[in-house]
């Protein structure tokens, strides 16, 4: 059962100006049109030539997720954070669209291209510093995946709880269409999840999560609004079915073959069993430049230990710096 201090707190956060919600200090709230979507998003421009960190959240979660990492990095670098189309406070995408993996890398090329941090974009006299990808999750394959496209433009990679991209053998295709085809089709009939509470829809996903509810709050705090019926996820309700296609492990191969920059993967003691199994063990060989660290908690472990994931962050950036 949650303590009153604890509900006075998530509520004091819920009255905060929604803009702002999950948004640690420093940060200016922002959005930036897309091609068919308008996404929020916070900044804090690098100081000099210091680096700038992308931070790309989780399915089904928002730019909060790393409230509690921003106050303990370097005050002189750049940090650009949204929330995916579909997210969090960005809009939903219009139609019977179902957020395929590949466009988020689409999302992402636009969101760099309109911010000073796109180093392609820039002459010499407008030099930027280096510019790092911090994903957790699926920010984490869509990070992966991105570097191996743009290698000039990416030079770091952060990947917590992720480790290349998501792949399926061959063999598998059809039955995945088929179950996603027929899932579209039934979800037409389902209701939203509704809560009487804000602090019911925490306390499920602190359930769910394995994790604290004081850590989740800013996270939530930005992923649920109020309704005529009671409380309900921002998120678009179609981000909840399954792909209809994934990669086959020879495409994960040649992405992960194909990142030039280091990476730091940050995997969790009790995260997702896949991360520690022989095909992972087997994808760490393909990087060219892998460091790979555990740390305790589970797969929102960045909320569990924000001090031990900040070092990590810091000491990996600072060889970045230093080889630049």
């Amino acid at each position: 059962m949650m303590t009153p201090p604890l509900t006075e707190t998530f509520e004091a956060l819920l009255a905060s100006d929604p803009a702002a919600l999950g948004l640690s200090s420093g940060l200016t709230p922002t959005s930036m049109r897309l091609n068919d979507v308008t996404v929020a998003a916070a900044i804090r421009p690098a100081t000099g030539l210091a680096p700038t960190l992308v931070f790309l959240h989780g399915w089904q979660d928002n730019l909060a997720s790393f409230h509690s990492l921003i106050p303990m990095l370097p005050q002189d670098y750049g940090l650009l954070m949204f929330d995916w189309p579909g997210h969090g406070l960005s809009e939903h995408k219009a139609g019977d669209y179902h957020y395929p993996f590949f466009d988020y890398l689409d999302s992402l090329h636009q969101i760099l291209h309109q911010t000073p941090c796109s180093q392609s974009e820039n002459s010499q006299s407008e030099k930027t510093g280096p510019v790092i990808l911090v994903g957790h999750s699926l920010g984490g394959l869509v990070a992966s995946c991105y570097a191996a496209s743009f290698p000039a433009s990416i030079a770091g990679v952060i990947s917590i709880e992720a480790l290349g991209p998501i792949v399926e053998p061959e063999h598998k295709i059809t039955e995945r269409m088929a179950k996603s085809l027929n899932q579209r089709l039934n979800s037409v009939q389902k209701t939203p999840r509704l809560f009487d509470s804000a602090m019911k829809a925490l306390q499920l996903r602190a359930s769910i999560n394995k994790v604290a509810g004081q850590l989740l709050m800013p996270l939530v705090a930005r992923g649920i609004e109020t309704c005529s019926h009671g409380v309900r996820w921002r998120h678009d309700p179609k981000l909840g079915g399954e792909p209809l296609y994934r990669m086959a492990p020879g495409h994960g191969e040649s992405i992960i073959r194909a990142i030039e920059c280091p990476v730091l993967a940050i995997r969790a003691t009790d995260g997702y069993p896949a991360l520690r199994s022989a095909d992972a063990a087997q994808r760490a060989t393909w990087f060219k430049q892998l460091t790979l660290i555990e740390i305790p908690g589970t797969h929102h472990c960045h909320l569990q230990q924000p001090q031990q994931t900040v070092s990590l962050i810091t000491d990996f950036v600072t060889k970045i710096q230093t080889r630049t």
